[in-house]
């Protein structure tokens, strides 16, 4: 199960398909994700395959202290995750899917946090599937940093959200010593 702003990402990238493979980026804007604003972004792929930031959030931004917009997203990966990250990101675009990411961000001070980086594909201006809208979601605590900058990013585990299946939600509970599940 992802962190549930990401699943909100997921659900109205989802929602915004309109029937498409893909959503175009006209289609749906940073907007619809409200309160997340802060924890998006959206990148566009260049002409070499790079993919650069087109938008950060305040969150994204703070939490690399620097302004991302024009910067390379695969900079920001150990270089020996950069393939995976390149791949992860061409199998979302093929299979019509969003790509979750959940990384260890380590700080200039080496101090570590986990995040889920959610990455959703979408149509371009020029008709291909060029922009990705995103999420930076942290899932342990943003002040174990203390105020240092992320510096590089490594893969934990990466998986297309439709290859995550729900399981079944069980949860055990007692009654005056007697198990129902």
């Amino acid at each position: 199960m992802f962190h549930s702003n990401t699943e909100k990402l997921i659900t109205t990238w989802r929602s915004h398909r309109l029937g498409a493979r893909l959503p175009a980026r006209t289609n749906l804007s940073p907007i619809d994700l409200g309160p997340l604003l802060a924890h998006v972004l959206i990148l566009g792929r260049e002409s070499d395959g790079d993919e650069r930031f087109r938008l950060a959030g305040g969150l994204i931004t703070d939490l690399h202290a620097r302004d991302m917009r024009g910067a390379s997203f695969y900079s920001l990966w150990s270089k020996l995750d950069r393939p995976q990250v390149a791949a992860g990101l061409a199998r979302s675009r093929s299979d019509a899917a969003p790509l979750v990411i959940t990384v260890d961000a380590t700080s200039a001070r080496h101090d570590t946090i986990g995040l889920e980086i959610c990455l959703a594909p979408m149509i371009g201006p020029s008709g291909e599937a060029d922009r990705t809208l995103g999420l930076y979601q942290p899932i342990s605590a943003v002040a174990r940093l203390k105020g240092a900058p992320i510096v590089s990013l490594r893969i934990r585990s990466i998986v297309l959200a439709e290859d995550r299946t729900p399981g079944p939600h069980l949860r055990l509970v007692v009654d005056n010593t007697r198990r129902v599940a």
